[in-house]
């Protein structure tokens, strides 16, 4: 395996460079620099995005975790047996630290392109899914498949770990040359699998394009909308985070933006014998976030809790989790009431909502700082907690089932997990860590 200087200098100087297929293909089962998680619904497997931020390899990936065996580790770890592939984790006591491979689905992972930066799940069924991933490197959002019978995943590439085919990256409107092409700077994504769509978001241009993913057809680009936002003095207008509010058998997504004190809200709708188009709603301000009104931006996560009537936010100017009454007005229309703020860390990344069996709790991933801050809604809005989860988390995932809360380790090519069982001596600590730190 070539080097991490060595990959890069292959990017750059091609010419010169001598690296054979082989040695920039990323091996299957690794994690580097891992970003977006996602969950499947029944809290059996997670899926975990690699993006190849240094280009050491030719191309990104996505692996499955087995949950079931990683839960199995984690309690037999609680009475003192430690599981063959792992050791005790000497940075964290009463953690291990595993080699990543036997908690991995054998041969179940695919290639992407680089720069993945999220992944949802689209529920088809039966236990069959499809993942939608922002790729920022081509740019793209790319589709693959779950199927629940080989537990395998599949984009088209074929077996043996290959790479996506080009008719699972959607990158032209519509499959129309005439029709713009996907902006740049896919970002977040949220999926709707009731009606069958996916949202994606773009950091540098303020644009959401709308895909639409029939369970039992082909994935298409079928809208965009431009200009949602303002840019300001530091950067061009960008939207960043987004998430669905279900509002009986549609969804109501929120979308945030990094350059504006501003929520815009869409809706998708759809035509007989058309593709969906997006349908913008109303807007609301986050006032009452920082010391000013109005003084908020760069908002990076957004959340809601089980019954869709609290949304939860991160912003990073100020640093600060903000809680909304979303619940549903007398005539039929989300409040987006503020009711409480709290401090949290700088540069916070990640933002997941999850009950471990106290209630709901905001957890915020603290990239500079490698910590995760727990948030208790009731009352007043406080941090319950700060955990130290390792080096530059970035995305989390919950299976709630296990009380486990996964964490993706962005500079340390990790995966930590935490106990979120409120009756366990590790309750809110790293139990286990998912990949050897170099």
């Amino acid at each position: 395996m070539i080097s991490r200087l060595s990959a890069v200098a292959c990017v750059m100087l091609a010419a010169a460079c001598t690296a054979s297929s082989e040695e920039v293909r990323p091996p299957e089962g690794a994690l580097f620099f891992p970003t977006g998680l996602a969950m499947s619904p029944d809290d059996r497997v997670l899926f975990a995005l690699s993006a190849n931020s240094d280009l050491r390899y030719d191309s990104g990936t996505i692996n499955v975790i087995d949950v079931e065996v990683v839960h199995a580790a984690v309690i037999a770890a609680r009475g003192n047996v430690i599981d063959p592939a792992c050791t005790s984790d000497l940075d964290t006591p009463g953690a291990i630290e595993c080699d990543q491979a036997p908690f991995m689905v054998a041969g179940a992972g695919v290639r992407v392109g680089n720069f993945g930066s999220s992944v949802a799940v689209q529920d088809k069924g039966g236990g069959n899914l499809r993942l939608i991933v922002p790729v920022r490197g081509d740019p793209s959002v790319t589709w693959v498949e779950w199927d629940a019978a080989t537990r395998q995943l599949d984009c088209g590439g074929g077996g043996g770990f290959e790479l996506c085919a080009d008719d699972h990256r959607l990158t032209q409107m519509r499959e129309d040359a005439d029709l713009p092409e996907l902006a740049d700077e896919p970002y977040d994504v949220a999926v709707d699998s009731v009606a069958g769509v996916a949202l994606v978001t773009h950091l540098s241009s303020g644009t959401v394009s709308l895909v639409d993913s029939p369970p039992a057809g082909t994935p298409v680009l079928a809208d965009a909308l431009g200009g949602l936002f303002a840019g300001n003095g530091n950067f061009r207008p960008g939207a960043s985070g987004v998430a669905g509010r279900l509002d009986g058998d549609r969804n109501i997504f929120y979308v945030q933006s990094r350059t504006e004190d501003r929520i815009q809200m869409l809706t998708v709708a759809r035509q007989d014998g058309t593709l969906p188009f997006l349908v913008p709603s109303s807007y609301f301000f986050l006032n009452g976030v920082g010391g000013a009104g109005g003084a908020s931006s760069d908002s990076r996560g957004v959340a809601f809790d089980a019954t869709g009537d609290r949304a939860y936010m991160i912003n990073r100017s100020p640093p600060a989790l903000s809680v909304f009454d979303t619940s549903l007005s007398a005539v039929g229309v989300p409040n987006n009431r503020l009711i409480g703020v709290a401090d949290v860390c700088r540069e916070a990344s990640g933002l997941v909502v999850a009950d471990g069996g106290l209630g709901p709790r905001a957890f915020v991933t603290c990239f500079n700082s490698g910590e995760i801050y727990v948030i208790d809604p009731r009352g007043g809005v406080s941090v319950e907690s700060v955990i130290s989860v390792g080096r530059a988390p970035f995305a989390m995932a919950a299976a709630e089932s296990r009380q486990l809360l996964f964490v993706s380790n962005f500079l340390e090519d990790s995966i930590a997990v935490v106990d979120l069982d409120p009756t366990s001596s590790t309750f809110y600590r790293v139990v286990m860590r998912i990949g050897v730190r170099s």
